[in-house]
């Protein structure tokens, strides 16, 4: 790694970090930009989804004297984050402690299992929108039983595929 060269955070325009992690690739020696892979409703399903861990920002590590007016005003970049008008550089062990809560710079948070007793709400198939008490799981973590919480259906025991409940908030 060159002497001059250090890590920045670099704030995006909404929605634009990969589009300027591409565009830095060309520009600087190295972009980091971690992304989170968890469990996102998608027309009413659970479903996996990546964006990035930390909206809006980046990481570009580069010499801030020969890269800095590349970097501030390259399209979809809203500048660098900074004390008063002087870039903050982040320390390398930042980055790396970062990069050690994933694989490929996916961070993947896998959800808390239900506990027996703990309200859930249905979220595919037939019962969608119905409120319910988990009991257990069934043959591992693929399938649960839970009791539906619906003045016709009280008490009723149902076994779903796990995918089908969500934790009700």
């Amino acid at each position: 790694m060159e002497q001059s060269s250090h890590w920045y955070l670099i704030r995006t325009k909404t929605g634009k970090e990969r589009w300027v992690r591409d565009q830095l690739a060309g520009v600087v020696p190295e972009v980091f930009l971690p992304l989170l892979k968890a469990k996102a409703r998608r027309w009413g399903r659970l479903a996996d989804a990546i964006g990035p861990l930390f909206p809006g920002y980046l990481f570009a590590r580069f010499d801030l004297q020969h890269n800095y007016f590349d970097v501030k005003y390259m399209s979809g970049v809203h500048g660098l984050v900074s004390a008063g008008i002087d870039p903050l550089a982040v320390p390398p062990s930042i980055i790396a402690e970062i990069r050690k809560w994933g694989v490929n710079d996916i961070v993947e948070l896998v959800e808390k299992p239900f506990d027996t007793g703990e309200k859930v709400v249905v979220v595919d198939g037939p019962f969608r929108g119905f409120e319910a008490i988990f009991q257990h799981y069934i043959s591992g973590a693929e399938r649960v039983a839970i009791l539906l919480n619906a003045v016709e259906a009280s008490g009723l025991r149902v076994v779903l595929s796990a995918s089908a409940v969500a934790k009700n908030s």
